[in-house]
């Protein structure tokens, strides 16, 4: 089953689970600070200067803003129907909110938190990443990973592959993004040519994070943490621990890379901590109900978990 499927299937899922329970915040087995936000939330990202982080729903076509100093909601944006990811432009002026069941790209300015534009992004976009100079917006679709020129908000280039693409990530140098794809490959397009350029066959097309120094990709494989030496082209290691793993964050200093993981038979969920020095997982602390996405912050000491299963965000402490 694709990931685009699989995704649509998990939002289902969900839902008909939690038709008869409580969306509340019951499930949280520790003293973490819980934030509600839309249903079903999927994604987060926090802002580049770390004051504000924003979360995801696509059913309820929000984004949910979250200042990060008092852990309070502060606004809810509109957005078009069924926006996944969220990521920031370096200087932070705005936010590209990936919506794929409008096939589109909304465009918030975040000084005013209001949606400004809509940029046509092919059929069910659900991954994008800004480019470290903020230039270049890539978005992925059917077989297609779309460019746009994030000055003007217009396409400048299309890439096609032969299956679909399903996580982005844009090397720090800003010479390639790295294109996890249904298929199983890690795939690089350079960025000066809009062309594909390497390829490395993982045996993974989930969600996809870049060590800082751009050497080593990260990929979440379901059951296992996939690490990939970018340089040599193959895969170094398969780190067992994860159940359901979706998707991934890394530190920023690039010490631990972090998992959302829940076993089949329950809604409880962990958030699992690798190291990536040893490559071994460390430990998993408790999250919630269907942890999705995650955003750690600047300083590492904590991170934001979405928890689809409650329509909250939970603060965590990743020191003790």
């Amino acid at each position: 089953m694709s990931r685009t499927l699989t995704r649509r299937a998990a939002v289902i899922g969900i839902t008909a689970v939690l038709l008869s329970a409580s969306t509340g915040v019951a499930y949280a087995a520790d003293p973490t600070v819980l934030l509600p936000v839309g249903k079903f939330p999927e994604a987060v990202a926090i802002s580049p200067d770390g004051k504000k982080a924003y979360v995801t729903s696509p059913p309820d076509a929000i984004v949910t803003v979250i200042d990060t100093a008092t852990n309070k909601v502060t606004n809810t944006i509109e957005v078009d129907r069924g926006p996944f990811e969220v990521a920031f432009t370096p200087d932070g002026t705005k936010a590209y909110v990936a919506n794929a069941y409008a096939n589109a790209i909304s465009v918030i300015d975040t000084a005013s938190e209001k949606m400004t534009a809509t940029l046509t992004a092919g059929t069910y976009p659900l991954a994008l990443t800004v480019s470290p100079d903020g230039t270049r917006l890539y978005t992925t679709g059917r077989n297609t990973v779309r460019v746009f020129d994030t000055g003007t908000d217009t396409q400048v280039a299309e890439v096609r592959f032969d299956t679909d693409p399903a996580a982005l990530a844009a090397s720090p140098d800003g010479e390639k993004v790295w294109v996890a794809t249904e298929s199983g490959e890690l795939t690089a397009i350079d960025t000066a040519t809009n062309t594909v350029v390497d390829a490395v066959k993982t045996a993974a097309s989930g969600d996809l994070v870049l060590s800082p120094d751009g050497s080593r990709a990260y990929q979440n494989s379901g059951t296992e943490l996939v690490v990939t030496d970018l340089a040599a082209h193959q895969v170094v290691t398969r780190i067992p621990g994860l159940q359901n793993g979706y998707r991934l964050a890394i530190s920023p200093d690039g010490s631990r890379v972090y998992a959302g993981s829940r076993a089949s038979d329950t809604t409880e969920g962990t958030l699992a901590e690798f190291s990536t020095s040893t490559n071994t997982l460390l430990r998993k602390l408790p999250a919630g109900a269907y942890p999705y996405g995650i955003a750690v912050t600047a300083d590492g000491s904590h991170a934001y978990v979405v928890l689809a299963g409650q329509a909250a965000v939970a603060y965590v402490d990743l020191r003790n």
